[in-house]
């Protein structure tokens, strides 16, 4: 229970502020009349309690003439002091003292549950008073709800007469109903028995809302064993639920059991938990299903080498070896059963592995399995046995051939070349292999070179790695090709398939990324920051070129334009590493207009500049080119890239795909 004595201090601050009389009339000194009380509630909205607990209402007002508290049937007036931890109250109760008190403060025991509880407080004065009763918070204005309360006057006094609601929360009393799937009722509290077979599904339904004020909010139902000691019970069905409404399958084992349901209350600040346990009184008598457990459906091998067979029903787990009693004939011959087991996630599979694998060429033989029914084990759930079965053909695995797929890729870390395969390949074939290079060959700038070694990619088994045995460069020239025989194969069994030669693409390690690819808007990656006159940087579709030319853009392109003695310029939004004494090779596309005649732009990373100049017969206008250029870093710093043509003369000049490597190119 909460303690009064806070709400008491609360409305004494509040008694402060409250005006209590009338202007205009005379007031005896020392006279003071006002209207207050409080509750175990305080200034709480909702007043909640729990069946035969107990709450205290203290009428703090001043110059009443009359007071009373009345209260309704199954409530009871107690004498205080009275304990907070005390499982009973009845001895407290006030004989003989009826249902109105005229005390300040009165103690109220609620033996009955009803949402609308009410304690009505009567109180009678010589002048007319109110009372600003807190009623909530309001969470929007940051302040709190205030209700005022007036006194009315009838006759010569003014009179208070409110009234305070009261939900109690009544004990629990579990009830429940059983439905069969068509949604029609069982009537299971007058019969013994409901017979089921596997699998069965019946409707339980926590009627235990509907019965009182109790409120549960939780529904545990269990169908267990039936054991003389509770603690012997075995559960082959929990399910603990919000939801009052449940549909139970019993497909856990045959036999005969009993059920439970459990409606649970969970405890609050002001109302404590309660529970209800509901023994059903019915056995539910669970047999076996009429058909029989037999094979069902095709028995294939998977690429792993496991027969797959499937039944009719979920197994049982398997307590012991069944292999003895299966058997795998290939054209006839028999093929030792290694071992039995089932599909860990499909319960009616069996997983068959025999001692010496089935291969891609059985598949031209009849191949077959067989199970002799002589097991007891080997049953379903419901403990149905297995039905034998004899020489039923068995689809063979056959490894489907594994191809190349994407681009060779050259990373410039280590040298190893990524090859993408259109299956995972199997590890064990590379670890297992003599030589798992055999049927692979490089050339290196048209030159012979030797394959050192192979591994899987540790992130991604369909992707080989395969290392020369030389050092590669950037721009050389590098092509893969393979042929068989060799010892690689898929997680299937799969062979590679003859490819090549595959020309060998090198990453371009740009520093700028995607940057330096000139596809997002101007104001983004690019600033046009720095232009002079009508100078401007864009970025635009590329221009149709004059003259046709082997290298072509892609996607948007970089505008630099100015008429003459007027200065364009862009900038990089972000700052890229350089460090000093390292080589770097910058790379781009370059179209200059038909119109440009400035001679030079100026290439500006971080404060260090290097000049491109187009006056060589090459630098045609009207025609996309690629251009290159090295420089050795001055300097260690996180600095921005400028591109500025520089005038006099026109500037007409675009660019795509500009690149910015550490140089990795073949001395």
């Amino acid at each position: 229970m909460r303690d009064i004595k806070y709400s008491i201090r609360f409305l004494f601050l509040l008694l402060i502020i409250i005006g209590c009389e009338d202007d205009d009339e005379y007031v005896a000194p020392n006279s003071f009349v006002d209207a207050a009380f409080t509750t175990t509630w305080g200034t709480a909205v909702n007043k909640d309690i729990d069946i035969n607990n107990y709450g205290s209402f203290m009428d703090l007002s001043n110059g009443t003439i009359k007071h009373e508290w009345t209260i309704p049937e199954g409530t009871f007036f107690l004498k205080g002091p009275l304990p907070t931890n005390a499982d009973n109250f009845e001895k407290y109760i006030i004989e003989d003292a009826g249902k109105v008190s005229e005390e300040g403060t009165v103690h109220v025991l609620f033996s009955k549950g009803d949402s609308l509880t009410p304690i009505k407080l009567h109180n009678e004065y010589e002048e007319y008073t109110e009372f600003a009763l807190p009623t909530g918070w309001d969470a929007e204005t940051n302040s709190t709800i205030i209700d005022t309360l007036k006194t009315v006057k009838k006759g010569s006094v003014w009179v208070l007469d409110y009234t305070l609601i009261i939900d109690v929360y009544d004990t629990i009393v579990a009830d429940m109903e059983i439905r069969n799937m068509a949604g029609n009722k069982i009537d299971f509290k007058n019969q013994d028995v409901i017979d089921l077979k596997f699998g069965d599904q019946l409707i339980f339904e926590d009627l235990s809302r509907n019965n009182n004020t109790s409120r549960p909010n939780t529904t545990v139902w269990t169908i267990h064993t039936i054991a003389e000691n509770k603690e012997d019970e075995e559960n082959i069905i929990n399910v603990n639920e919000e939801k009052t409404i449940d549909t139970l399958t019993f497909n856990k084992r045959i036999g005969q059991f009993k059920g439970r349901l459990i409606s649970k209350r969970e405890r609050t600040e002001t109302v404590q938990a309660d529970e209800e346990i509901y023994e059903i009184p019915v056995i539910f008598n669970v047999t076996a299903l009429d058909e029989a457990l037999e094979l069902s459906g095709d028995v294939m091998e998977l690429a792993d080498n496991t027969i797959v067979v499937p039944v009719s029903s979920k197994l049982a787990p398997l307590t012991e070896d069944v292999s003895t009693h299966f058997s795998v004939k290939v054209n006839g011959v028999k093929r030792p059963v290694a071992t039995v087991a089932q599909n860990p996630t499909n319960a009616a599979q069996l997983w068959l592995t025999l001692a010496t694998p089935l291969e891609g060429g059985d598949a031209v033989n009849p191949v077959t399995v067989s199970y002799d029914g002589g097991n007891a084990t080997l049953k379903s759930i419901d403990e149905r046995l297995l039905e034998a079965f004899t020489d039923v053909a068995v689809e063979v695995y056959v490894p489907v051939p594994v191809l190349r797929v994407g681009t060779a890729q050259k990373k410039t870390a280590d040298d190893a070349i990524l090859l993408q395969f259109d299956q995972e390949l199997d590890p064990v074939s590379i670890t297992a292999s003599a030589d798992p290079t055999m049927g692979f060959s490089a050339t290196v700038n048209g030159v012979a070179s030797g394959v050192s070694s192979v591994e899987l990619d540790a992130t991604d088994p369909s992707i080989l790695k395969l290392y020369l045995n030389e050092e590669l460069y950037r721009d050389d020239e590098i092509a893969i090709s393979y042929m068989a025989p060799g010892d690689i194969r898929s997680i299937g069994a799969g062979e590679l398939s003859d490819f090549g030669p595959d020309i060998v693409t090198p990453d371009e390690d740009n520093i700028l990324g995607d940057v330096g690819m000139f596809e997002n808007a101007i104001g983004t990656d690019w600033l046009n920051t720095g232009s002079n006159g009508t100078g401007a940087a864009s970025i635009t579709a590329p221009p149709t070129p004059d003259f046709p030319s082997a290298v072509a853009p892609s996607g948007n392109v970089m505008h630099l334009s100015a008429p003459d003695g007027n200065k364009p310029n862009t900038i990089t939004s972000g700052t890229y590493p350089f460090e000093a004494g390292v080589v770097y090779r910058v790379k781009f596309k370059r179209y200059l207009g038909s119109t440009t005649s400035t001679t030079f732009a100026k290439h500006f990373f971080g404060n260090q500049q290097i000049n491109d100049n187009w006056n060589d017969p090459e630098d045609e206008l009207g025609k996309w080119q690629l251009v290159e250029f090295t420089f050795t870093a001055a300097s260690t710093t996180n600095g921005t890239v400028r591109i500025q043509p520089v005038p006099a003369g026109i500037s007409d000049v675009y660019y795509d795909e500009y690149i910015i490597q550490v140089d990795d190119n073949r001395p």
